[in-house]
């Protein structure tokens, strides 16, 4: 069974250490150097890669709309207040407790397949009523937040806390999550966060700066092939009918016309000492 101590002793195991520890609470160097690091590491590798393993969807908790939307029917007010999304935004809602990365929005859409007559005696059925049209624009931002009522608070009973704001109604958020379960968690993932956490732990006791660059930079390179393997797992081939057909009425039932990886930016790589 996999666990923090098993992927720490990886880790020790990784720089060459012929002693394993039992537990991240024991107290010894090892255990502590580990303990050190182990959670804020695995937090981010997850941001650094679109692991599958990770990738969550919710809706969000609406925090408040601006004045004049169906949400907020209220008319609108001469100047910006509290209490409303921060301009440009339309809507603010709660960033997820257990989101680690952002990855796009999408809104609510109606489930089923369209009914008609088929186009071509090829098409067998209805096309399918799902939205797939390109993510919606978002950003993360913090706001004060009561935490009894979930809603914008100026007292001193307001708590700063993550927000998302995007203008998309009834968002959906497509997020990477802060896995630890380890009966999801793929082999890769593992892989890179036993490097980069003995990579840490390696300077931490020793100070030796060669092995521990060595350890980071071989958990940079599972995570390059990570963001190549995961963001191939699934739609790897982006079908897109030609506008001088759509025209026509006629219209793929499974086009997509963007694809949610291609050109995301994910970021640097672990840093070296």
């Amino acid at each position: 069974m996999i666990t923090d101590t098993v992927i720490a002793n990886r880790a020790l195991g990784l720089i060459g250490t012929r002693t394993q520890i039992a537990s991240l609470t024991e107290g010894s160097p090892e255990s502590n150097a580990a303990n050190l690091f182990i959670d804020s590491l695995r937090r981010e590798i997850i941001r650094m890669a679109p692991w599958n393993c990770a990738k969550n969807v919710n809706a969000l908790a609406l925090v408040c709309a601006a004045p004049g939307t169906p949400e907020n029917p209220s008319a609108g007010t001469a100047q910006w207040q509290k209490g409303q999304p921060m301009p440009p935004w339309t809507y603010e809602y709660l960033y997820p407790a257990d989101c680690v990365r952002p990855l796009w929005i999408i809104p609510q859409f109606s489930t089923g397949f369209a009914s008609g007559v088929p186009i071509t005696t090829a098409v067998t059925g209805g096309a399918p009523s799902f939205w797939n049209g390109p993510p919606v624009r978002f950003a993360v931002a913090i706001d004060q937040i009561n935490p009894a009522t979930g809603l914008v608070d100026t007292s001193p009973n307001g708590v700063d806390t993550k927000i998302i704001l995007t203008n998309q109604e009834s968002a959906i958020l497509v997020y990477l999550k802060d896995v630890t379960n380890f009966n999801v968690m793929d082999d890769q993932f593992q892989n890179a966060w036993a490097h980069a956490l003995a990579g840490r732990i390696v300077f931490q006791l020793t100070g030796d700066k060669t092995l521990a660059n060595l350890k980071i930079q071989e958990a940079n390179a599972a995570i390059q092939i990570a963001r190549a393997g995961d963001g191939n797992e699934g739609l790897t081939i982006n079908n897109v009918t030609p506008d001088w057909i759509r025209i026509r009425g006629i219209d793929g039932p499974y086009d997509q016309g963007w694809s949610p990886m291609a050109n995301f930016d994910w970021g640097a790589e672990l840093t070296l000492y």
